[in-house]
C-alpha cells in the first residue's frame, strides 16, 4: 500500500520529465535552423523550439484535443513544473559565471557604457511605450505597462506603489504575463534578427549588452541566438550579456522607484491630453 502511494505520488514528476525528454529529442533533432529574409540572418536554435512546444503541449492548448496528451500533461503536470526553472536555471548559472571570469578585464575597460546602457534602456520603454500604450485606449494602465520590462523587480515596485490590483499593477502583470509566455521567443528572434542586420553598423558586444534585460530566460535567448551570428566570439557576447543582465537586475528596483516610474507618471499627464482615444475611456479590465 505504501508503494502504491510512493508510486502515485511520483507519477506527475515522471509523466513531467517524459514530456521533456520527448520535446529535448525533437528539438535537438531538428538542430539550429538558418533563413535570410530581405537583410536579416534569422537563426532558429532547439532553446527555441523546447519553448514553443512545451506551450502547444499544455493542456490549454493541444492538451484540450488531444485526450493521451492531456494525460501526459495536465494541469497537474503544469503545476510542479514551475519550481523546476529555478533549478534548471541554476548550472546555466554557474556556466556564465565561469564564462564571465576570463573576460573581467575587458568588462572593467568598458565598464562606463556598460553602466550607462543599463541606466538608458528602460527610459527607452517609457518614451516608446508610454505612447504607444495610450494611443491604444490605455489610462493608467499605460504607466504599469511601460515603465519597465515588468519583471519581478517591477512587480515590487509597482506593488509597494500602487497595488497588484490598481490600474497601474494590471498594466504591470499584463505585460509581466506577456513576457512570461512570449518574451523567450521574442528575445531569441530580437538576438539573431538585429544581430545580423545592427551588426554591420554597432559592435556585436555592445548589442550583447542590450541582451541583458534583467531576465535570465531572455537574455539566455537572446544571448545564445547572437552568439550563432557571432560564433567567433560567443564566450564574449554571453560574457557581456550576463554582466548587463546582473547589473539591469541590481539597479532595477532603485531605479525604478527614483526615476522611471515617476517619469511616466509626469510623461502621462503630458500626454494624456494629446493621445488618449476618449476623454471619458475606462481603461482596461
Amino acid at each position: 500500500m505504501a508503494e502504491k502511494s510512493i508510486l502515485e505520488k511520483l507519477r506527475p514528476y515522471i509523466k513531467l520529465h517524459i514530456a521533456i525528454i520527448i520535446i529535448i529529442v525533437i528539438s535537438e533533432i531538428i538542430g539550429v535552423l538558418k533563413f535570410k529574409v530581405w537583410i536579416a540572418m534569422i537563426t532558429l536554435f532547439p532553446m527555441l523550439y523546447a519553448v514553443v512546444l512545451g506551450l502547444i503541449i499544455s493542456p490549454k492548448i493541444l492538451g484540450k484535443v488531444v485526450e493521451p496528451l492531456r494525460k501526459l500533461v495536465s494541469e497537474e503536470e503544469v503545476k510542479i513544473a514551475s519550481p523546476f526553472i529555478i533549478g534548471s536555471l541554476g548550472p546555466l548559472a554557474a556556466k556564465y559565471g565561469v564564462l564571465v571570469g576570463p573576460h573581467v578585464p575587458m568588462m572593467i575597460k568598458y565598464g562606463i557604457p556598460l553602466i550607462a546602457q543599463n541606466f538608458t534602456a528602460t527610459i527607452g520603454t517609457v518614451l516608446i511605450g508610454l505612447p504607444v500604450g495610450l494611443l491604444l485606449g490605455l489610462r493608467r494602465e499605460a504607466v504599469g505597462a511601460s515603465f519597465d520590462i515588468c519583471r519581478e523587480p517591477a512587480l515590487a515596485v509597482v506593488s509597494e506603489r500602487y497595488g497588484l490590483d490598481s490600474p497601474e499593477g494590471l498594466g504591470t502583470l499584463g505585460v509581466y504575463i506577456c513576457g512570461t509566455v512570449y518574451g523567450t521567443i521574442w528575445w531569441a528572434f530580437v538576438g539573431s534578427t538585429l544581430g545580423s542586420v545592427l551588426g554591420r553598423v554597432f559592435h556585436p558586444l555592445a548589442l550583447a549588452m542590450a541582451c541583458g534585460p534583467g531576465s535570465a530566460s531572455m537574455m539566455t535567448a537572446c544571448s545564445a541566438a547572437m552568439s550563432l551570428v557571432f560564433p567567433e566570439i560567443k564566450d564574449a557576447i554571453l560574457a557581456f550579456a550576463v554582466a548587463s543582465n546582473l547589473i539591469s537586475g541590481v539597479i532595477a528596483v532603485y531605479y525604478d522607484s527614483l526615476v522611471t516610474l515617476p517619469l511616466a507618471d509626469k510623461l502621462y499627464y503630458v500626454l494624456k491630453p494629446v493621445l488618449a482615444r476618449s476623454k471619458e475611456g475606462k481603461g482596461v479590465k
